[in-house]
């Protein structure tokens, strides 16, 4: 009996120690997650009061898309029309690192913006659903600082959807370089006899003073290019090229002695290449 009554005396004298040391350990965990939150609060209230400098000075930290700049106007503008609330931090027993789900109101579901004038993606934008998005941001604390391991998120919520954004003009003609419509429209790049001016039968020929490559698209543009010759993969010449309503881009180089090597024709519109010929080679 004695034997019984010390296991339970010794039971509730552990119990009474472990109780007080998990309270502990919760208050430790919640004053924790309570200063990462801060820590996240002070970053996405910086975000929203200026999104562009904050994109720019966290840029090593977030992978960017590539985007127009009309396109990240665009993603700018929508920003502002969301809010944020944070839930409950998920804390470690190490009390390093912090989980924090951030719920995001407002924000536009866009997929597959078509290409428009700027009216109407903006019309497009403004009729789009809105739904609220959730965000996990992870925070590790390290010298009694928290700090953000992880803001991609934020990228891939509020840049990412404007990425396949591009305006046209009168003509239905892109305004910035986009590289799905020109993946559309590109048929083929041929070299040509520049005396006969027709098509080369093979992918060589002799030395001129004068060669061409021809780019077909499959509607008539109505844009102005820059065509690159490359030989051996050194840019040997540019040239305007400029097509007003026809279906063919013709990228005439002369003014040089073009002697042996390996030539190559790049067709670049606003920054972007539109089409890449096969290598010709001089002998």
């Amino acid at each position: 009996m004695k034997r019984s009554l010390k296991k339970i005396i010794s039971l509730v004298l552990v119990a009474s120690m472990i109780l007080p040391m998990t309270g502990c350990s919760n208050l430790l965990k919640k004053l924790a997650g309570k200063d990462a939150s801060k820590v996240l609060t002070a970053t996405l209230d910086d975000f929203y009061n200026d999104p562009a400098s904050w994109l720019e000075s966290n840029s090593d930290s977030i992978e960017m898309p590539q985007i127009t700049e009309a396109g990240m106007q665009l993603a700018l503008e929508q920003i502002g029309n969301t809010s944020y609330e944070l839930m409950e931090p998920k804390v470690n027993n190490n009390r390093d690192e912090a989980k924090i789900t951030v719920k995001f109101s407002g924000v536009h579901i866009l997929e597959n913006v078509p290409m428009g004038t700027e009216d109407e993606v903006r019309d497009f934008i403004a009729d789009s659903d809105t739904d609220d998005v959730e965000i996990q941001f992870v925070l590790s604390k390290k010298n009694k600082d928290w700090k953000i391991t992880d803001m991609t998120g934020i990228s891939e919520v509020f840049i990412t959807p404007y990425a396949s954004i591009a305006f046209v003009d009168e003509n239905g003609m892109p305004t910035s370089f986009y590289q799905p419509f020109f993946d559309d429209v590109v048929v083929d790049t041929v070299w040509y006899d520049s005396v006969m001016g027709n098509p080369l039968n093979g992918r060589s020929m002799s030395q001129e003073e004068a060669i061409e490559a021809v780019v077909y698209f499959n509607t008539p543009m109505y844009l102005t290019f820059t065509a690159n010759l490359y030989k051996n993969d050194e840019l040997i010449q540019s040239i305007e090229v400029p097509v007003n309503g026809l279906t063919v881009a013709n990228c005439d180089f002369w003014g040089e002695r073009y002697t042996n090597g390996s030539y190559t024709c790049e067709l670049v519109y606003d920054g972007g290449v539109v089409a890449t010929s096969e290598a010709l080679s001089v002998n």
